[in-house]
């Protein structure tokens, strides 16, 4: 029987057992090693906050292949099973799942409508709460099909080929042997840039679980929330939930907020698909001249004009209080332009690797954070909220900063325009560029050593793209697989939903094959 290791428990585990559980052939072995107190959850969806919300609408946020409803009827049962329990009248019978989960409140969280759709941007922990379930159902089938699941709450330390598989090691000592293994390490910890984090109080290094860590925060202190990005948004609408008084600063380098999502459409990709990039690389390289061009091809069969992209993506560089009402008054707006490009997501991880080395260099250098703005867009209700929160004057987004340091009352952050005092500082910046989470060092550093890793120059894990296997030297090592942000820089854009279950997909093809 095949022994497959999965390391690490959260949403990338979930989703790679489900992708089993839904496959034929022989059974396996599979064991998840996971040490923390947050098995299937991981780090962004465990037990917290019900105001801090998925980004993306309950439809888009299913971890069953090829089955988008997945998720919403599960929340719809959700609600059905807390209706009963609280004795309500009314269970929905005929109404869509959908519809069903709009504004619903279920076991574990709160399923909240948004304002400005129909669609549900359920809280975070509700959709732990789902990853629990699928997880145990997916665990189940498997069970009954022959397969041998465990979980082993440990911390892999070290790992090495051997033997045509690979020998995992455990803080505690234990061996463990594998014929495939996958390494599903998560998303870092925000990185320390300013090395704020000491024995003095009033830094908080990582702001999840945010009902945990801004709880004792002094209500009418200034708060500097290091980063402008969807960490920081968390924070500043945990701040207002808990009806904080003082003053909160946004403090980035370039003061851009996530966008705005606009009303869900609809959208068959024509010319933006896998096969079509697949057939411009027979000819070599696709540079990102043609992937822009390929990108208009798609915009104008839907008669849309690119001007509106192009709009966005100048806007980078307008008042980020004023981006943000803007874009929110474009909620139910007409055009296509955005709607499109956050379409494309799921094909990123594809034509990535097609591009030049230098191509890839310099979107990196000069668009990513533009293009992630863009694509991983917030929920209009939490726009509303900052937006309120700004319109009051306790809310400022300030660019340009340039470093934080204490002082004997609290910290000092200098931006272009001057400093900018506060008692607290909130880090919500991105994870360090080796995309490397610290407890998992160790063991990448023993599969780096052991010549079964390499390291990508823009971030993460050198891979293949069609199987997201390790690569070494230009050769792809047999055993060893990763999911998630390890893998940045070979991919992009590797953490949303739907590319984690469509890699997920591909992987389980792989280690479940004879």
């Amino acid at each position: 029987m095949r022994e497959i290791a999965v390391v690490g428990g959260g949403g990338g585990a979930v989703c790679l057992l489900e992708a089993l559980s839904q496959r034929s052939g022989p059974p396996a072995a599979v064991t998840v090693f996971e040490p923390s107190d947050r098995l299937w959850r991981g780090r962004p969806y465990q037990q917290d906050a019900d105001c801090i919300l998925v980004n993306l609408p309950s439809r888009a946020m299913s971890v069953r292949a090829g089955d988008p409803g997945h998720f919403d009827r599960w929340l719809a049962d959700a609600r059905r099973r807390e209706a009963g329990a609280t004795g309500e009248d009314g269970v929905p019978g005929e109404a869509d799942a959908a519809g069903a989960a709009g504004g619903a409140t279920a076991a574990g969280g709160a399923g909240r409508a948004d304002p400005f759709d129909a669609a549900a941007f359920p809280a975070r922990a509700l959709f732990g709460d789902y990853l629990e379930s699928v997880a145990h159902d997916s665990v189940a089938r498997l069970r009954a099909r022959g397969w041998t699941v465990r979980v082993v709450p440990e911390r892999v330390v070290h790992a090495a080929p051997c033997g045509g598989g690979a020998t995992l090691t455990t803080e505690r000592g234990g061996s463990h042997r594998a014929d495939r293994v996958v390494l599903c390490l998560g998303a870092g910890a925000p990185y320390d840039r300013f090395r704020l984090h000491g024995p003095e109080p009033g830094f908080v290094s990582d702001p999840y679980p945010v009902a945990h860590t801004l709880a004792g925060i002094d209500p009418h202190g200034t708060v500097a929330v290091l980063g402008t990005g969807l960490t920081a948004v968390d924070v500043a609408l945990t701040l207002r939930a808990n009806r904080h008084q003082g003053p909160v600063c946004l403090l980035s380098r370039q003061g851009v907020l996530p966008a705005v999502r606009q009303r869900p459409v609809a959208h068959a990709l024509q010319h933006f698909t896998p096969d079509h990039f697949h057939a411009l690389s027979r000819r070599g390289e696709v540079p990102f001249t043609e992937v822009v061009q390929v990108l208009r091809d798609e915009l104008a069969a839907a008669g849309q004009d690119p001007a509106e992209l192009e709009t966005e993506f100048a806007s980078l560089h307008e008042d980020p209080a004023r981006r943000l009402r803007r874009q929110l008054e474009l909620v139910d707006a007409p055009g296509l332009g955005l709607r499109i490009l956050q379409h494309t997501l799921p094909v990123a991880v594809d034509v990535w690797p097609l591009m030049p080395h230098r191509d890839r260099a310099e979107l990196l250098r000069r668009h990513y954070r533009a293009i992630h703005s863009l694509c991983c867009p917030m929920p209009p209700s939490t726009a509303a909220h900052l937006s309120a929160m700004s319109e009051a004057g306790q809310l400022r987004i300030v660019r340009g900063l340039h470093g934080v340091s204490r002082t004997g009352r609290g910290f000092s952050a200098v931006t272009r325009n001057g400093r900018i005092e506060a008692d607290t500082v909130v880090n919500a910046t991105s994870v360090a560029a080796h995309r490397v989470p610290t407890a998992a060092a160790p063991l990448v550093q023993s599969l780096i050593t052991a010549s079964a890793a390499s390291v990508h120059p823009h971030g993460g894990l050198r891979v293949r793209r069609e199987t997201s296997q390790l690569v070494v030297n230009g050769t792809t090592q047999q055993c060893f697989y990763a999911l998630g942000d390890l893998t940045f820089g070979s991919l992009f854009i590797t953490a949303a939903i739907p590319v984690i279950v469509k890699l997920a997909q591909e992987i389980s093809r792989e280690v479940a094959g004879p």
